[in-house]
């Protein structure tokens, strides 16, 4: 696969280019990726089967040392088929216990005085996954590594023990991309089987599954003991992650002990107080801990400063003073003297109100708020890695809308071995600048479409920021008397955080500190009591009784019919949205019939009380919505309500688009008005008696129906609730995946919801178990399943389901991802890759027995019409055109429906055009040919699972349903 990026070398004007000539690595993830603090304590690999990948087309070498077992192959859709095929035996692990420091037992006795929790986000700061990419080229006097690792001089070191090697002979060069935690261990993945073939070799973190959940955060309890005067006596961090840097999980799983590296207990010493850092669990997850320290060192500042400005306050002392009373080092004290004489300390007015002008001239009432930070660390980022000095004062103001600004920082930065920054003093302000605004961003919205393929919004400050740089000592002969590194931003979370408690009381334990946490923080300190009395009661009970009469009155007055919409009135953007949520909501698949126009309507969706067809959405003011104000439009999304007072029926699934907010439904308004009008009436919508009462849909909605816009949970991240709302909301995954009651409304309660359901004679399996499932998914496979229509671990997406993927590969793979976040996040366990024979081969019984009649005449038929694509072992595999059907999820299924969807009617609409299409056998083989057929599929291909029933009962069903809609136009 082809990765070239231009890079500079020591010598001026001398490029070295990443070769073009590079293959493809892939890294496969034990069931169980762990360490304890000392080894590796995960799964163990146990007997390969090598040819079961090397006999693959595109398959290079297949790598085994210890317990790593890697792929290299020509690019990447070669290295995931054999990554699926490989035959592998994951052995459990073995139980061990977490080293822990015999003197922490005392702390944890000690009464604590202050207990706080913090939290810090792992991708605060870090780049997307995608970035976690790295090139290496062994070649016979070392290795050289293309790499955008945060710790270079730490990896060099790494890869030198990984591969045994002097530390000179690892070469690493940047490869343009943003520094990535991640890169850690794709650059050691890379080199490792770089030197096992010889070439340049490619490794993506998030192909291998490295790349950490987005919703992963660092949980920080601190407990410290005070002294009678408020000094800290004992001081505790437990982490639920390891306080110490661990290796590469590459020189994990090849080493059989290897060594521990540096502790972070030493990232804020010294104070004179004793500082103790614990872990809460024995193992953690590999694939969840970034290698480098410096996500780890900024929670840990973060947390330990904060708890320091806490402590200081509740003893009704100084911060600044409060800190140097129990330091212990001169160096750090002198800057912490300098940058508060700079910041002018003693001067602030703590939670002053005062009034500022805004760039439009108005005057607003501000708070004004000063906060300290201080960081002593050793930065691994340096060459040799320094111990390094940090203090940072900051000033902000917050509005009465919790809108934050910073107005000044005054920065002090000290280094073992002062050198002079290579920006000089405007490339420092730029990274102060760029520190303070991450801290600021304001999450993307959950229903925000541009935040799919942009960076969060930056806050809009009311004036420039102001950096006011430090020097440490005034006998400096640098050229501009400062220095610099990466461990300089440490303390600036923790001083913003200081400083918004200073200005409103309110202490936020979490970055980022954007306008709505504060907001939120504000509301609940201020928030008025209810008066709990009988008027206010009986006033409550007459008002809701007075809206649930209004929701059931069965009739609604006509929308008169307006002009045609005025498209002016919405941007290129807005029309761009809708189009995207059109796409999520799947709105062409229901609304146009084969070969029709799209958007017409005319479909027929089958459903327990006869035949709905699908409506006119095109501008057409005769046949369509032409005459549709926004008003009406709205109203139908949400209530379920026609343009002229009659009730929809749920089919359109309007309890869905309900949750959908403002701005998408007047994208997807925009959008529908913006098509090209059709003329056409779709069929009528007639039921039977009682069902044909449209009036009687008024008590339905009042029973099942909430017409409330997605509300996002505070306490998940952004990506999280991105995947609900496209879930819940346009997505309606819930329609077909969730069973349903009597009356044809979604069952209610988390226990059934997407616990799995039917759609058009097929089985929509449960999705909030997918991790758990007997052949379990993971968010790796269902992104490629929803985004491609094809998993090699899971097979492909036919029936209902094509067009779903069809309208979701409009998406950004961000949109889609975060569904795939979202409902990995449902299902009770984590996913375990199961180990399954992949070639499959035909079923044999013990000796002196024979397969029975039905199987045998079952592989006849396989071999006949089904082995020409299926049968591994006829031939060699295509990616995705031959899926094994090992990995298939409708043979592993409790019920055969889906199977014989597929047997009978073949898949004549792929979900995507490269996966190829299937014939159909409806016609060719007798029931009782697929019955047989359908017998020898389960036994050789389902994992030992028993053999369905009534399967011919199920084939005249389904052949039945067909009938009908070839009749009623369906097909």
């Amino acid at each position: 696969m082809t990765f070239v990026s231009r890079v500079k070398t020591n010598s001026p004007g001398v490029p070295l280019s990443i070769p073009s000539n590079v293959l493809t690595g892939l890294v496969l993830q034990p069931t169980e990726l762990k360490w304890n603090g000392a080894g590796y304590s995960g799964s163990r690999a146990g007997d390969v089967d090598k040819q079961s990948a090397e006999n693959l087309p595109g398959v290079v070498q297949l790598v085994i040392r210890r317990n790593f077992v890697g792929i290299v192959a020509l690019n990447l859709p070669y290295a995931r088929d054999a990554a699926a095929r490989i035959q592998i035996e994951w052995i459990a692990p073995l139980s061990r216990q977490t080293p822990q420091d015999p003197s922490s037992a005392q702390t944890e006795r000690d009464e604590p005085s202050l207990v706080r929790n913090y939290r810090w986000p792992m991708h605060t700061g870090g780049a997307s996954p995608s970035s976690a990419v790295a090139v290496a080229w062994w070649q016979k006097d070392g290795v050289t590594i293309w790499t955008s690792s945060s710790a270079p001089e730490r990896l060099r070191t790494e890869v030198a023990l990984l591969l045994g090697l002097p530390v000179g002979a690892v070469n690493i060069l940047p490869n343009g991309l943003a520094q990535s935690a991640d890169s850690f261990d794709a650059a050691a993945d890379a080199a490792l089987l770089s030197q096992s073939v010889g070439k340049p070799v490619r490794v993506d973190a998030s192909a291998s599954r490295r790349n950490r959940d987005a919703d992963l955060r660092l949980e920080l309890q601190v407990k410290a003991s005070l002294h009678p005067g408020g000094n800290i006596k004992t001081y505790a961090l437990r982490s639920n992650h390891a306080c110490w840097n661990r290796p590469s999980i590459a020189r994990l799983l090849v080493s059989s002990r290897p060594d521990q590296l540096r502790q972070v207990n030493e990232i804020n010493a010294p104070y004179t107080f004793v500082q103790k850092w614990t872990n809460t669990r024995e193992s953690f997850e590999l694939s969840s801990l970034p290698a480098s320290e410096n996500v780890r060192g900024a929670a840990y500042v973060f947390a330990h400063e904060s708890l320091m400005d806490e402590a200081a306050h509740d003893a009704n002392r100084d911060p600044i003073a409060y800190r140097l009373q129990q330091m212990e080092d001169p160096r750090g004290a002198a800057l912490i003297g300098t940058v508060a004489q700079r910041a002018q300390w003693t001067e602030r007015k703590s939670g002053a109100v005062v009034k500022v002008t805004t760039d439009h001239g108005t005057m607003v009432s501000v708070r004004h708020g000063r906060g300290f930070g201080y960081a002593s660390v050793v930065d691994d980022g340096m060459t040799p890695p320094q111990r390094s000095w940090s203090a940072w004062v900051a000033d902000v103001e917050v509005d009465a809308e919790g809108r934050i600004d910073i107005t000044r920082v005054v920065v002090g930065h000290d280094v073992e071995q002062l050198n002079a920054a290579a920006g000089g003093p405007e490339w420092i302000k730029e990274q102060v600048h760029n520190a303070t605004e991450g801290l600021l961003l304001e999450p993307p919205a959950f229903d925000d479409w541009s935040a799919s393929s942009a960076q969060p919004p930056k806050p809009a400050r009311r004036n420039p920021l102001p950096v006011d740089l430090v020097a440490p000592r005034q006998d400096l002969t640098l050229p501009s008397g400062l220095a610099w590194s990466s461990a300089a931003n440490l303390p600036a979370a923790a001083a913003i955080a200081n400083a918004l408690f200073d200005a409103t009381g309110v202490r936020l334990r979490e970055p980022p500190f954007h306008g709505r946490a504060v907001q939120q923080a504000l509301a609940l300190k201020v928030r008025p009591r209810v008066r709990n009395n009988k008027l206010a009661a009986i006033c409550g009970s007459l008002v809701a009784t007075v809206g649930l009469a209004a929701s059931v009155w069965p009739w609604y007055a006509n929308t008169i019919p307006s002009a045609v919409p005025d498209l002016s009135v919405y941007s290129p953007a807005a029309v761009e949205r809708g189009r995207l949520v059109a796409a999520a909501g799947d709105c062409m698949a229901c609304h146009t019939v084969p070969h029709g126009a799209p958007y017409a309507g005319g479909l027929p969706l089958a459903t327990p009380f006869g035949t709905v067809y699908s409506t006119n959405i095109t501008p057409d003011q005769q046949t369509g919505i032409g005459h549709w104000s926004y008003t009406a439009f709205e109203r139908a999304m949400r209530q379920g309500i026609h343009r002229d007072g009659r009730q929809l029926y749920p089919a359109f699934p309007y309890t869905a688009f309900a949750k959908m907010t403002e701005g998408d439904m007047q994208g997807v308004y925009a959008y529908l008005m913006s098509q090209p009008p059709v003329r056409f009436t779709p069929p009528s919508t007639k039921l039977a008696f009682p069902f044909g009462v449209r009036s009687l849909m008024a008590g339905w909605n009042a029973l099942f129906h909430d017409d409330k816009v997605y509300q996002p949970d505070p306490s998940k991240l952004a990506e999280w609730n991105r995947g609900a709302y496209l879930v819940q909301g346009m997505g309606h995954c819930g329609g077909c995946h969730t069973p349903r009651n009597s009356l044809g409304a979604e069952k209610n309660g988390t226990l059934h919801f997407l616990a799995g359901g039917t759609a058009e004679g097929w089985d929509a399996p449960s999705l909030n178990e997918l991790a758990s499932a007997s052949n379990p998914w993971d968010k790796e496979d269902l992104l490629a399943y929803l985004r491609t229509g094809f998993s090699p671990r899971h097979g492909v997406a036919a029936g209902p389901m094509a067009p779903v993927v069809q309208g979701l590969a409009q998406l950004p793979e961000s949109d889609v991802r975060a569904i795939a976040t979202y409902l990995m996040a449902l299902s009770p366990g984590t996913a375990m890759t199961r180990t399954m024979n992949v070639q499959a081969p035909a079923p044999k019984l013990s000796a002196g027995r024979e397969l029975g009649s039905r199987a045998e005449s079952g592989q006849r038929i396989f071999n006949g019409a089904c082995a020409v694509c299926h049968d591994t072992q006829s031939g060699p595999t295509l990616f995705g055109a031959r899926p094994s059907l090992t990995f298939s999820t409708k043979l592993h299924s409790d019920r055969p429906d889906n199977l014989l969807q597929v047997i009978l009617n073949g898949i004549a609409d792929p979900a995507g055009k490269d996966l190829g299409y299937m014939p159909g056998f409806g016609d060719s083989l007798s029931d009782a040919q697929i019955e047989e057929l359908t017998h020898y599929m389960r036994l050789r291909f389902g994992d030992g699972k028993a053999p369905w029933e009534n399967v011919g009962k199920t084939i005249a069903r389904i052949r039945h349903e067909r009938a009908a809609e070839t009749l009623t136009g369906h097909r």
